[in-house]
């Protein structure tokens, strides 16, 4: 694996990429926020592997999923189901390609896996100490969800 690149330049990819894959799903323009650390209920994660080690994961409400599902698909939801946790498994896939587009264009070309959903009342992601780690909040489209980006340096 080559060295890890500095977090800047992975945290400057990362808004690139959530600029483009929301402006082109929703026809918005991100707003970046402070993370919330009650925005959860639902998460959404991808392995990063090959180039870069770790993972990327969108974390927010239950009813923030449902809105993001029925913009994506033209309908209503009022509870998390297999269709929202689809349509939130597919926006973090997209958010992981285009990352891995303007990641890979500086020399930092990386694998991403399929989407892991975890759904509860009553959970936590860990990391290693170590690791490289960048949170953002966003709001767009009437919701606020946060997306995280771990990258181990080993």
């Amino acid at each position: 694996m080559s060295e890890v690149p500095e977090i800047s330049s992975l945290e400057t990819n990362l808004k690139e990429a959530i600029k483009e894959v929301l402006g082109t799903t929703f026809g918005d323009s991100p707003e970046f926020i402070e993370p919330e650390a009650s925005a959860k209920g639902l998460s959404s994660i991808i392995g990063i592997s090959e180039g870069l080690s770790g993972y990327l994961a969108l974390h927010l409400s239950p009813k923030d999923a449902c809105t993001i599902a029925g913009t994506m698909l033209g309908d209503t939801y009022q509870e998390v189901d297999d269709i929202v946790c689809d349509a939130i498994g597919e926006l973090t896939n997209m958010l992981g390609g285009s990352f891995k587009k303007f990641s890979s264009r500086y020399g930092e070309p990386f694998k991403i896996s399929v989407p892991t959903i975890v759904c509860g009342k009553d959970y936590e992601t860990h990391t290693a100490e170590d690791a490289k780690r960048v949170m953002l909040g966003i709001r767009a489209i009437s919701v606020c969800f946060t997306l995280q980006l771990v990258i181990y340096s080993h």
